[in-house]
């Protein structure tokens, strides 16, 4: 399962897209949508009304309305509207009022689906969801919509530390010079972390000026918080760490990776930076590239989850070339679970 199966657009009644949505299911809550409180608010005309407080300083509860959601190229779409205690506004983006918390400014909206709404089918459903845990630099995805693009555009980016206009919020920065950058269209969309294939957070706003190519996120145990019947639904997978391959084994691998060309160009320094910190801190560095990759493969089969990371990394570096399908297939025969179910790599 990638995020396009369980991604969804928001539009406002008469079909003007606003941004993206992800669909969930808390035991025992049926299935919701989370998005932000920005996207909703501006579906339902009313962008102003998202930050309003009341004569007291407490926030406005979710505004009444409907709007629509669809799954771009699939044949579903229903009514929703917001549900009251999932609602949190966005945080202040131009001005802080001096001695106003923004612990609750969160910019989430959960969206209940009107009775009677079309059911999904097999291939379409609830993503998994899992915390993100610590800022440690692991490699993301995201699908959003921006003008020109109804269908998607996939950014990547990298988890780098929180902050940004909400204490809540988790910054994320691009990763590549070209291609893709989180802008308007984004809004609400999953951060998918390829690693792990799970969704990690909520796209909440970009820095303006996009070549800086900045964005932040709400975390999903941040949103769990602000909407606690979603805590049960995070659910991090088992990660295996792997037996060491022999040296046979490994220097077969370190060889095909070299034979894929975005790999082996520039002796595989991009490979090593899109890994995880956790991964290549500790890898010394070689004048060889065969030892250096040889290295690499080592750290990962000693990391949790470091196998599936390197997958993601290759995948998205070589993307359907036969040299990337070869150093794959040598992967799936020395790194335990690194084939295992759908392959997490860029979604599809």
């Amino acid at each position: 399962m990638g995020p396009e199966q369980g991604q969804v657009r928001v539009l406002s009644e008469d079909g003007v897209l606003y941004g993206a949505g992800v669909l969930v299911a808390p035991t025992g809550k049926g299935v919701h949508i989370l998005t932000c409180a920005h996207v909703v608010a501006a579906a339902l005309g009313m962008r102003d009304e998202a930050r309003k407080t009341d004569t007291d300083g407490h926030i406005n509860g979710a505004p009444d309305g409907e709007l629509l959601v669809d799954l771009p190229g699939r044949a579903w779409s229903a009514v929703v509207h917001p549900v009251p205690e999932g609602w949190s506004p966005p945080p202040p983006l131009d001005h802080v009022i001096s001695g106003r918390p923004l612990a609750d400014c969160g910019d989430l909206a959960v969206l209940a689906l009107r009775p009677g709404s079309p059911r999904l089918r097999p291939t379409e459903g609830p993503l998994p969801l899992a915390e993100c845990g610590p800022a440690d630099e692991r490699r993301v995805a995201i699908i959003g919509y921006p003008r020109g693009a109804p269908a998607g555009l996939i950014a990547t980016a990298r988890v780098t530390g929180r902050g940004g206009p909400c204490p809540q919020w988790v910054q994320l920065d691009g990763v590549r010079m070209t291609g893709a950058a989180v802008e308007r269209g984004f809004s609400g969309a999953a951060v998918w972390d390829p690693a792990i294939r799970r969704v990690i957070g909520l796209i909440t706003a970009a820095a303006k000026d996009r070549t800086a190519k900045v964005a932040w996120m709400l975390p999903m145990e941040a949103a769990a918080r602000l909407w606690p019947p979603l805590a049960g639904a995070l659910r991090a997978p088992a990660l295996r760490v792997c037996s060491p391959p022999s040296v046979g084994e490994s220097y077969r691998l370190a060889e095909a990776l070299l034979d894929v060309p975005q790999i082996g160009h520039d002796s595989g320094r991009l490979l090593r930076q899109q890994l995880p910190a956790s991964v290549r801190r500790n890898v010394p560095d070689h004048p060889w590239p065969r030892q250096q990759l040889q290295a690499l493969v080592q750290a990962c089969m000693e990391q949790p989850g470091g196998c599936a990371a390197l997958r993601a990394v290759i995948r998205s570096l070589g993307g359907g070339s036969a040299p990337a399908g070869a150093a794959l297939a040598v992967l799936d025969r020395v790194c335990c679970g690194a084939g295992d179910g759908d392959a997490p790599g860029e979604p599809r």
